[in-house]
């Protein structure tokens, strides 16, 4: 992913993170290359031809450079740029560093869709989803999720804690019955359990 272009800083339009004019980065200056290059995009899609990734990428890149959030919102939701783990990724950086609402909802969306479960575990950790991270875990085998990064975020998440007093409790409930179950042999016929990564978890799990 090394044609990425960097997210610019949250800013007023047209002015660079120091509050400077940036020299045409705004939404006006914009918005005529980002139409030539969607309008590109849709003719391809017209005839049938999948944009090389690379583009649709770009057209990313340049939405959120061009502080054109709401057009992209509508090309993930239409489904103009198709599902890949590079968007993913985008969609990810933008949820995350931007508490965005859309980009949370599109990325958990298209991240199950292509099975990129560690992202969709992110996530949920990230919109403090506590109570539908394991259930997820477990239901997708996902081992390379530390449930260590889960207890530490419910124990510095005072107010989770303070709307629910057994919050904590109740997700390591959850965990050693998941151990429990993994530790037991299956049935003839049946998968054996995936256990969860405890790593660094002996505070709470000993």
């Amino acid at each position: 992913d090394r044609w990425r272009i960097p997210l610019p800083a949250r800013d007023s339009a047209g002015c660079d993170a120091n509050g400077a004019a940036d020299g045409g980065r705004g939404p006006a200056k914009g918005r005529y290359l980002l139409s030539a290059v969607i309008a590109y995009l849709r003719s391809l899609l017209g005839m049938q031809i999948l944009p090389h990734k690379i583009l649709q990428c770009f057209v990313f890149d340049i939405c959120m450079y061009f502080q054109q959030e709401h057009t992209l919102q509508q090309l993930v939701h239409y489904h103009v740029l198709l599902d890949s783990p590079e968007l993913v990724a985008r969609l990810k950086d933008v949820a995350c560093t931007r508490d965005s609402a859309w980009a949370t909802q599109a990325c958990l969306d298209m991240a199950l869709r292509i099975q990129e479960f560690s992202v969709v575990a992110d996530l949920l950790l990230h919109s403090r989803q506590y109570l539908d991270l394991v259930p997820f875990l477990m239901n997708q085998r996902e081992q390379t999720f530390e449930v260590r990064r889960l207890l530490e975020a419910l124990e510095g998440d005072a107010a989770a804690r303070e709307d629910d007093p057994d919050l904590l409790e109740h997700v390591v409930t959850e965990l050693r019955a998941w151990r429990a179950e993994a530790s037991t042999p299956a049935p003839p016929g049946t998968e054996q359990v995936t256990p969860p990564n405890l790593e660094g978890c002996e505070s709470w799990m000993p």
